[in-house]
């Protein structure tokens, strides 16, 4: 995986060389392949962002009442990073900031249509990737937005990690998660946590990241099972579960790959680690199926649940295919989810098809770092 997202860094000096001196040729075609993958990349991200965020940066959920949660602001920074649009990023944070944020530094996780939040109980997933985006920002406000990133940063240390019976930090889904010891393994991604370190001083983020791929290799017995939704971490070990009660995102009564579940897929695809690609190459095994691959919900062995189509799980089989090193059905996945989302639209899948595009095709977001 080192090898392959160095030369993504290759093909984006020359894109970038490509681009001013204006002297791309037919005889370029891996500068003519960078361009057409960065075009769809920055397709996918300005569908997102101009079909869900409003003018004010509040992310709207359009198909699910007119609600926003705490994941969207922070897919939105990360994807208005990613393009390099500075207005949208500056707009949704404070969106975020005015609106979400509570006296613990962490945003709650949802405010409904008119404005009111039921519950002010965060989310990790959000948590970690809002702080990434703030602390990540180079434009002219970023000195503001590494303060709050740090902010955040630290009050994920302080309110949503457990420590296991080996003294190793672990992220659980929010505080109140903290005593159930629920854990969502796709809000979990070594390559996040390790950029934090890097950004944070903190070295608890690179022992979370140490644990990733140990413990999803054996939640998935080595990859012979798919990752599920939910898992209960013991004293140090993590086991399937169906969904805790009160999640209504995610309403399993037994262990599933879901919705959830399949954005881990993304994550470890594009994770730099020596080996922590494998966890996604070895579930390529069984999502390179063309009934599984699209499929909203598979038992962990694969057995089909619920065979609706859906795009996030065809930009999660199209992880799988990238990591195992067979771009062409990655492609054709990504390909897919697209004609899914044109036929029944969801924040969601735009989200992901965005976040998918941007992480597999691009540097955007220099998944690579060493």
């Amino acid at each position: 995986m080192k090898i392959r997202c160095a030369a993504r860094r290759i093909v984006g000096v020359l894109l970038t060389v490509s681009l001013i001196t204006g002297c791309v040729r037919a005889a370029d075609p891996i500068v003519l392949e960078a361009i057409s993958r960065d075009a769809r990349a920055r397709q996918a991200a300005e569908l997102f962002l101009n079909g869900y965020v409003d003018p004010d940066g509040r992310v709207v959920r359009r198909d699910q009442g007119g609600d926003t949660v705490s994941e969207g602001q922070a897919y939105a920074l990360l994807i208005a990073a990613a393009v390099g649009d500075g207005v949208v990023f500056d707009r949704v944070w404070e969106w975020t900031r005015e609106h979400l944020m509570q006296p613990n530094a962490l945003p709650a996780w949802r405010i409904d249509a008119m404005g009111a939040i039921p519950d002010t109980q965060s989310a990790s997933d959000a948590d970690v990737l809002i702080a990434w985006a703030l602390l990540r920002d180079t434009g002219p406000n970023r000195q503001d937005h590494h303060t709050a990133g740090l902010a955040i940063a630290d009050a994920v240390l302080k309110h949503e990690v457990v420590i296991t019976a080996a003294g190793a930090p672990v992220l659980v889904a929010g505080p109140w998660a903290v005593n159930k010891r629920a854990v969502n393994v796709s809000y979990w991604s070594s390559v996040v946590f390790d950029d934090l370190a890097r950004l944070t001083g903190s070295p608890a983020w690179s022992a979370m990241a140490d644990q990733v791929s140990p413990m999803l290799d054996e939640l998935t017995q080595g990859g012979a099972l798919l990752p599920p939704d939910w898992a209960h971490l013991g004293d140090s070990h993590l086991q399937p579960s169906s969904s805790p009660q009160g999640v209504a995102s995610s309403p399993s009564t037994r262990p599933q790959y879901g919705l959830d579940a399949q954005r881990a897929v993304v994550w470890s695809a594009v994770d730099c680690r020596r080996g922590a690609d494998n966890d996604a190459a070895r579930w390529y095994r069984t999502l390179d199926n063309q009934l599984r691959s699209g499929a909203t919900g598979l038992a962990l062995n694969g057995d089909i649940l619920n065979g609706t189509a859906h795009p996030v799980p065809l930009v999660a089989s199209a992880a799988a295919a990238h990591a195992a090193d067979d771009d062409g059905a990655a492609d054709s996945f990504m390909a897919s989810a697209e004609d899914v989302y044109r036929k029944s639209p969801t924040f969601f899948g735009a989200a992901w098809i965005a976040l998918g595009r941007v992480l597999l095709d691009t540097n955007a977001l220099h998944p690579c770092q060493e």
